[in-house]
């Protein structure tokens, strides 16, 4: 929403004073949040970290931002909102800096955005899902990653073609989520499909009330949705095949957390990772262009792992607040904001652009072009890059689904 007359007033004194302090500086700091402990997502958060790395490091090879170096510093939330609160206050105000992007969590990136208001500091949002943090049209935040109702919807018109007809939804009790339910929930409504749904709490770490719940259930379902993040995702992925549940025979699953892009997801699931189904925001390679590619590279070179959907965000993220500077030729936040609301970039995973529409809310500066994929692995300690893509329909390299023998 726009800001009031009031607000601008108040912030103008400080803002003439920050654009001299930038003026003096010698470089200009970018700043990153990400979970990087316990019990955020940490393999998360160190994708999103380490693609922002490889973004400044680029950016300082090529000359920096309007001739000056960049400095990136990035706090650790845990993917807890207060600690994603007082880490983009820290940022904002004792590291001055310009922009702020990153966060996984859909609760820590909606905390943060009314503090991106307060501070006048953009916030460009990457692994944060829920509707509910571009619905609240805070001019400030802006997002490269998908809505829930832009992923689910397109997910939805996979099970719907997949002819899945029992659908069980184990789903924290989060923004996030939430969304999950209410939007497989609302898509699936006039299908025919049946759908059952559990919430529980993100700290929960044994899964098996639940679990047994749906292996009890006449008939079974054959596809289980697993709506958690973090260690506790996988956790649930491990205790749905040690019960014999999915993958199975007879019922599939369809992880919607980012970690099971991590290679962490093979160390805890071992052989039991072959036929679980994923939902990234973009695949390495896809759109194959020079940037994508020389992205991956330098990814892989410098960390010994390939890169996947959460690291381009990051890598994405710090570059989107690059180009809008180098537009606006500012580090004034109004001006950033501006030249994102405008700009046109082809990042890794293709031209980023933010809606300004309204309606729906979560649509506000929103990309609405993120490549949305559902992936399902086929090989023990398979990267997402070389799973079978089961959907969108034109992009698949299989018409079938694998179900474990």
């Amino acid at each position: 929403m726009k800001k009031t007359a009031l607000m601008a007033a108040a912030l103008s004194t400080s803002l003439v004073a920050a654009a001299g302090t930038l003026a003096a500086q010698e470089t200009i700091k970018i700043g990153g949040i990400a979970p990087l402990s316990p019990p955020g997502g940490v393999q998360t958060g160190e994708s999103l970290r380490d693609g922002m790395v490889v973004a400044v490091e680029e950016l300082n090879a090529n000359g920096g931002i309007m001739g000056k170096q960049v400095e990136l510093i990035v706090e650790d939330t845990s993917g807890v909102p207060e600690k994603g609160v007082a880490a983009f206050e820290r940022l904002a105000t004792s590291e001055g800096v310009v922009g702020v992007t990153g966060s996984a969590h859909s609760a820590v990136c909606s905390a943060v955005g009314p503090v991106a208001e307060k501070t006048n500091i953009v916030f460009v949002a990457g692994e944060c899902w829920s509707d509910s943090v571009t619905a609240a049209q805070i001019d400030e935040v802006f997002r490269i990653t998908v809505a829930n109702s832009l992923v689910y919807s397109v997910a939805a018109d996979w099970v719907k073609e997949a002819g899945f007809e029992n659908i069980a939804i184990i789903s924290e009790n989060s923004d996030w989520g939430f969304g999950i339910i209410d939007v497989f929930t609302e898509n699936l409504k006039d299908t025919g499909a049946n759908v059952t749904s559990f919430t529980a709490e993100r700290t929960v770490s044994d899964f098996t009330p639940q679990l047994l719940q749906l292996k009890r259930s006449e008939p079974q379902p054959d596809l289980i949705v697993a709506g958690f993040t973090g260690s506790n995702l996988l956790l649930m992925l491990r205790q749905a095949a040690d019960l014999g549940i999915a993958p199975s025979s007879q019922t599939a699953i369809f992880a919607a957390g980012a970690d099971v892009l991590e290679p962490e997801f093979w160390d805890v699931m071992g052989d039991a990772g072959k036929y679980v189904i994923g939902n990234p925001a973009g695949l390495p390679g896809k759109p194959d262009t020079p940037l994508s590619r020389s992205f991956g590279k330098a990814y892989q070179d410098k960390f010994g792992r390939p890169a996947n959907a959460v690291a381009m965000e990051g890598y994405d993220g710090v570059m989107v607040l690059a180009q809008a500077i180098e537009k606006a030729g500012s580090t004034e936040s109004d001006a950033i904001e501006g030249a994102l609301r405008s700009l046109e970039w082809d990042g890794t995973r293709g031209t980023i652009s933010f809606a300004t529409t309204t309606d729906p809310a979560w649509k506000f500066q929103q990309w609405l072009g993120v490549p949305i994929f559902v992936i399902q692995y086929d090989e023990v300690n398979q990267t997402p890059s070389d799973a079978a893509i089961l959907w969108p329909r034109e992009q698949a390299t299989t018409e079938e689904i694998l179900l474990k023998p």
